[in-house]
């Protein structure tokens, strides 16, 4: 099992210039997603569409409520409104994508409020929701600069917004551990093929709805997320999920014939609500075929089809919050029957033997008259 991660880490705090130089007009605000940040915070060029951002001066007055933001004549900046900076104080951020509601009036979906960001009742589909750590510009970013020491510079020609996905990506990659064998033992060698067909691969069970409540963490800046522990571990996952899928999900389009190389299937349509994975809720139905050209030139074919707990085929325990997961499934074409042959990838263990053995003899006595 391959686990991939995908985190954006953000850069946020404006570091005060020693020397600056500030023009003597009033710039209009606008914001600097991840696409111009890429010395700045490692991640991928924002593509989401408008986003949403709550803005309060120094902390205490509303300055932005439910702003919409898009890419305007080359520069992100409010479309509805247009707000300049202020001279003196700070300013603080919030943003979220994709933007949803009224500009000028609080959004339900998240709600937001200085110090949280909290998403209720959410159905989780093909929309990727994401939220951005709270960005405070104790200065007007569009204006300064330093000319004596450019590396001092901040580097921003805007609000930072760096986005987090709120949601986890899923798919999958199936592969055999095998498809051929010589047992060199014969003589002469021996050679076996095994050709597995993928028919039908659907997931199904997970949850759909979820609440998320995400908490000002204590720097300031980044947000705690809900933790559930399992056993002793932390796992970051949405709150109340319920809602499981009614139907299994699909994600082989044709037949897949595997080889010992990992094969892309579809991918999963959209986003997973982040969550606990557990015995008989996620599935996977298999539906295979086993085609076995034996080393004495017959052919047998073995059908497969079985409803496996997604949370036995690896050790993953969770789909957490920010997280591109990736399973890399081997299917192994000979197994011994009780399943305890082990992760071995070639199919010596379960090579045919025989035990022979020889009972011993029934004596049966009887005694006999023969009349002359």
């Amino acid at each position: 099992m391959k686990k991939l991660f995908f985190i954006a880490v953000a850069a946020l705090a404006m570091g005060a210039c020693s020397k600056v130089q500030t023009v003597d007009i009033q710039k209009e605000i606008n914001f600097e997603v991840a696409n111009s940040l890429q010395t700045k915070a490692t991640g991928s060029v924002y593509s989401n569409g408008a986003f949403g951002t709550y803005a309060w001066f120094n902390n205490t007055d509303d300055f932005m409520v439910n702003e919409k933001v898009d890419l305007t004549g080359g520069a992100w900046k409010t479309v509805d409104h247009t707000f300049y900076w202020p001279k003196t104080g700070s300013i603080s951020f919030i943003s979220y994508s994709p933007f949803a509601g009224t500009s000028n009036t609080a959004g339900t979906t998240p709600t937001i409020t200085k110090n949280s960001i909290t998403y209720t009742g959410v159905t989780v589909g093909t929309t990727d929701l994401m939220y951005a750590d709270r960005a405070t510009c104790s200065s007007n970013v569009n204006e300064v600069t330093d000319s004596d020491d450019p590396a001092a510079e901040s580097g921003y020609s805007g609000v930072p917004t760096v986005f987090r996905h709120a949601l986890a990506k899923l798919s999958f990659k199936v592969a055999a551990n095998f498809t051929e064998w010589d047992d060199n033992t014969t003589t002469p060698a021996s050679h076996t093929e095994w050709e597995i067909t993928i028919n039908s691969f659907k997931i199904g069970g997970f949850n759909t709805t979820g609440d998320l409540e995400l908490n000002l963490n204590a720097d300031g800046k980044s947000w705690d997320k809900p933790v559930t522990t399992v056993g002793s571990t932390d796992y970051y996952v949405w709150n109340n999920p319920s809602n499981p899928t009614a139907t299994a999900q699909e994600l082989v389009a044709a037949p897949v014939v595997l080889t010992t190389t990992p094969q892309d299937l579809a991918s999963v349509t959209g986003y997973v609500l982040p969550q606990i994975l557990s015995a008989g809720i996620q599935t996977v139905d298999i539906d295979a075929n086993i085609k076995t050209t034996l080393s004495n030139g017959k052919v047998i074919n073995e059908p497969f089809v079985k409803t496996i707990n997604i949370s036995d085929i690896s050790t993953l325990k969770a789909w957490q919050i920010n997280e591109n997961i990736v399973y890399t499934i081997k299917f192994k074409p000979t197994a011994k029957a009780d399943g305890t042959s082990g992760l071995d990838d070639s199919p010596e263990d379960v090579t045919i033997t025989f035990d022979p053995a020889v009972a011993d003899w029934t004596t049966v006595e009887t005694n006999a008259t023969i009349q002359l």
